[in-house]
């Protein structure tokens, strides 16, 4: 079993590398971000891991939060029902329960459940290869939105939290290995 794991990641360093990004594959996991959006016109990425051939991307856009979820042709997108507010500091969430292969989706505003949906299969052999990246999606993004898609609000850190559900696919992670060295 895979020990519990957490990172906290700030805004303006450059795009971590794959092989030293927060390990969310096949797990449950939180993602949290303390933002401040000035106007109702702020939107952005708070983070993203991947591009459209597979990964994540927690954002804001049109005043909602979004959570993009990429694997094995599918992409499951979650879209809060409430605008996440102005003029104050905010906690932005995306929770991920695994359950079996797939993953139910919770968005929340200061711990409240602002939107629900399901991942139909969790990436267990790879997230991405192109690394993460903090308030902003460089290269090619994660969903249809327009890189770098900097977040124009003001974003502190985001704290990302692994559980020690980790179940992944042993088969692929080695061939993957074995390809990319």
């Amino acid at each position: 079993m895979t020990a519990r794991a957490r990172w906290t990641l700030y805004p303006g360093q450059s795009r971590l590398p794959d092989a030293a990004s927060p390990d969310l594959r096949g797990r449950s996991f939180s993602i949290a971000a303390d933002v401040m959006l000035p106007t109702a016109t702020d939107h952005g990425v708070l983070i993203s891991h991947g591009d459209r051939n597979g990964g994540y991307a927690l954002l804001v856009d049109g005043g909602h939060l979004v959570h993009h979820h990429v694997h094995a042709g599918t992409h499951s997108v979650v879209r809060s029902t409430a605008r996440v507010p102005v003029g104050r500091d905010v906690r932005l969430e995306v929770k991920v329960q695994r359950c079996g292969p797939s993953g139910v989706v919770a968005l929340l505003v200061d711990g409240v459940v602002v939107g629900e949906g399901f991942i139909p299969e969790l990436a267990r052999a790879r997230t991405g290869y192109t690394g993460v990246d903090i308030g902003c999606d460089r290269g090619l993004t994660v969903a249809d939105y327009t890189a770098p898609a900097r977040f124009t609000g003001r974003l502190r850190c985001v704290e990302i939290e692994a559980a020690d559900d980790q179940w992944l696919d042993e088969q692929a992670v080695l061939e993957i290995e074995g390809t990319t060295g």
